[in-house]
């Protein structure tokens, strides 16, 4: 068993405000010039003197063709430095979660005390093979940068992938971001795009990352022994099936019910070799497929001989428990971006507005944000592409905390 440890609250002094609004109003435009306009009167009432520096806007799917004016309705009331946005599965604002129906929901920020660099990016694979990414700026292992990219054409996990590699250090955080089939669009300043990535570099100011992977540790570690890309052949010497009923045997009831009711994954160790692991220290990903003629477990990832694992199990109490540990090292904050999966939310936690209640405890300024296809943040020193996760963009708090 893991040693006991104590989280000690940090507070970031920033001179940060922000303000976030949900309006459900069935007309886009409408909905968008509510929100803007209460989003604008409440950074006015913090500091009359200073400009809306960043927007981030989430449109729920029904309103997918009005982009356009709903960048507009913003734009004339906040006059932002930067607009981002993007139609999503949800939507969330302070103190709600909508998870059907219109909602249009406006974040804004002012006074950083930072610099913003807005990018839209794009992919393409030359003949030559490979993968070539356009529009992605240059930036430094101390920046941020906050993405909204879709699932269908942009390959963020390879993306991330080669920014771990290149900038190792550097954060990425935000959300594949989808209305469904056909309806997939973004927004950046007064632009409207149908694909690829829209974001910012934020360099300089207080902003970090919290990733909750709603998942806790079950069993004991174990090294990868034998593997073909995404199929685990083997653990610790052997057949992967044969350690996974192992860990039937041992669990609990309850725990057992879970595992072989959906609720399996693994974790895949990215800190360094120690005695002891922990909820934060894997990389999870769910078990696809168990082949119990050739011993292997199918996983949502290409795993690599040698690398610790160990079994997760996911469920609601799991989900909060964890959600509530990753917050339990930030408080105070000035404001919050939130990425929830679209698999969270009542579908998992049985009642409304549970990601956003949490995360809302630990603000003082105002969360909003959506619900995802996968959620992008980072584990140990690099950022990845996750599942059931709630990752936060946590702004007046440091990024190395």
């Amino acid at each position: 068993m893991a040693p006991a440890t104590t989280e000690v609250p940090i507070t970031w002094e920033t001179t940060l405000n922000t303000a976030a609004a949900l309006s459900r109003t069935s007309e886009a435009g409408v909905a968008a010039a509510e929100a803007a306009d209460a989003v604008g009167v409440a950074l006015r009432d913090a500091d009359a003197d200073a400009s809306c520096e960043l927007v981030v806007v989430f449109v729920s799917r029904e309103h997918h063709e009005h982009l356009a004016g709903i960048a507009a309705a913003i734009e004339a009331r906040l006059e932002p430095g930067v607009l981002l946005g993007a139609v999503a599965q949800g939507v969330i604002g302070p103190d709600e979660e909508v998870e059907s129906g219109p909602a249009v929901s406006v974040w804004g920020a002012s006074r950083l005390d930072g610099s913003l660099q807005p990018f839209r990016a794009w992919t393409l694979r030359p003949s030559g093979g490979g993968l070539a990414v356009a529009g992605w700026p240059d930036s430094g292992p101390d920046d941020i940068t906050l993405v909204l990219a879709d699932p269908a054409s942009f390959p963020a996990s390879e993306v991330l992938e080669r920014i771990g590699e290149q900038r190792p250090g550097h954060v990425v955080i935000g959300g594949l971001m989808t209305g469904g089939p056909g309806r997939a669009g973004f927004l950046l300043d007064d632009r409207v795009h149908e694909d690829g990535a829209v974001g910012v570099v934020i360099t300089g100011a207080a902003i970090g990352a919290v990733v909750s992977q709603g998942c806790r540790p079950v069993g004991e570690p174990l090294t990868v022994t034998g593997a073909v890309r995404d199929r685990v052949l083997e653990l610790g010497g052997e057949p992967a099936t044969n350690r996974l009923q192992e860990l039937l045997e041992q669990v609990d009831d309850a725990d057992r019910a879970l595992l072989r009711g959906g609720g399996l994954h693994l974790g895949v160790v990215v800190q360094d070799a120690r005695d002891h692991y922990r909820t934060g220290d894997f990389l999870v990903r769910g078990v696809l497929g168990v082949e119990p003629a050739s011993g292997a477990l199918t996983v949502g990832d290409a795993i690599e001989v040698g690398r610790t694992v160990q079994f997760h199990v996911r469920d609601a109490a799991s989900a909060s428990a964890e959600l509530q540990s990753r917050l339990a090292t930030v408080d105070g904050l000035a404001g919050g971006l939130l990425f929830s999966c679209t698999g969270r939310g009542a579908r998992l936690f049985g009642e409304p507005d549970h990601d956003v209640t949490a995360v809302g405890a630990h603000v003082r300024g105002a969360v909003a944000g959506a619900f995802c296809a996968a959620e992008i943040g980072p584990v140990g020193s690099r950022s990845y592409v996750h599942a059931f996760t709630a990752s936060l963009a946590a702004f007046g708090h440091p990024v190395r905390a």
